[in-house]
């Protein structure tokens, strides 16, 4: 499997041990890159320039014309391989070569996915959406941060769903125990009699949400894209159900419809109010109990900017 972080490309490939290891996906001959897409590999990882072979563990085993060359050792030129964290079914590479751990980073995240999404493990990517943003990935996050704005921005949610019951999913305190672990949060709403809500935020940039109505996963990771701009995309994955493919199709319509026609004119009206001289600073509407409903998120996500700015210890 390849992807794209942060301009680096980057791919995941299961060894014949069943270990996923990451790696650049660049030969380390002249730099082309190995794979693309998706799929499934025979006998290793072929460059498609020079024909240069490497196996599953990043060793590069032939290389064409080279065994007269002077010194050239096929030990000196591996795939220069990436910190690989798997959790709840979902792989997380970072670019760091000396990482903080993932829990660190990631709090109680580990665990919260696969108790609610039964089956996470077999769940299929129906989709892969794009969007260029006029706004600041902070600012896309920061709406995805706070349910204050849903009855008023997304009136259709209220009339699907009862989304009166929004509560803390973490222990005593959601916001408490994620400002203790810093980097992660995660709510848990209860829609009345029906299935819950299910979102996360990891810090800095990823949001994952579950929507009532079948088993489902979408995955939303916003990239800078200049100042001001950001790019959108969104992975939606679902638990496979040949019996009734019109439900992928409603939820897709949901999404598109609910969650990004609506908020990105959102977030895009908010960055051109951010720039604007008659803007000054706006306070956090919070309520008691510190619910997803009020904008209890939005001050941990500052929270973390601020900290990982160095600003707050």
């Amino acid at each position: 499997m390849t992807e794209t972080i942060a301009d680096q490309p980057v791919m995941a490939v299961r060894g014949r041990d069943g270990e996923v290891r990451a790696f650049y996906n660049v030969c380390q001959h002249r730099g082309h890159e190995l794979l693309k897409g998706r799929g499934k590999l025979k006998v290793g990882i072929t460059c498609p320039y020079h024909a240069s072979l490497y196996d599953f563990e990043g060793k590069l085993k032939t290389a064409r014309m080279t065994d007269d060359a002077p010194d050239f050792r096929t030990s000196d030129f591996p795939l220069r391989r990436l910190p690989l964290v798997i959790a709840d079914g979902l792989v997380f590479v970072n670019l760091d070569p000396d990482p903080h751990p993932f829990d660190d980073g990631c709090g109680s995240f580990g665990g919260t996915i696969r108790k609610h999404l039964e089956g996470i493990d077999g769940y299929q990517r129906v989709a892969s959406l794009e969007y260029d943003i006029a706004a600041d990935w902070k600012v896309v996050v920061d709406n995805s941060s706070e349910g204050y704005h849903i009855p008023i921005a997304h009136p259709r949610l209220s009339t699907l769903y009862d989304m009166s019951g929004g509560k803390p999913g973490h222990h005593d305190s959601l916001f408490n125990h994620f400002q203790n672990s810093g980097h992660a949060s995660y709510v848990h709403m209860t829609l009345g009699e029906k299935e819950p809500y299910l979102g996360w935020t990891v810090w800095p940039k990823l949001c994952m949400l579950s929507l009532p109505g079948s088993r489902n996963l979408i995955a939303l990771r916003m990239d800078p894209d200049g100042q001001g701009r950001c790019h959108e995309r969104v992975d939606v994955y679902c638990e496979p159900d040949p019996g009734h493919p019109g439900n992928v199709d409603e939820l897709l319509k949901l999404f598109a419809k609910i969650f990004n026609q609506e908020d990105i004119a959102l977030v895009e009206s908010v960055q051109r109010g951010l720039s604007s001289d008659g803007y000054d600073q706006g306070r956090y509407i919070a309520d008691r109990a510190g619910s997803w409903f009020s904008e209890s998120g939005l001050h941990v996500f500052h929270k973390w900017a601020l900290e990982a700015l160095g600003e707050i210890a």
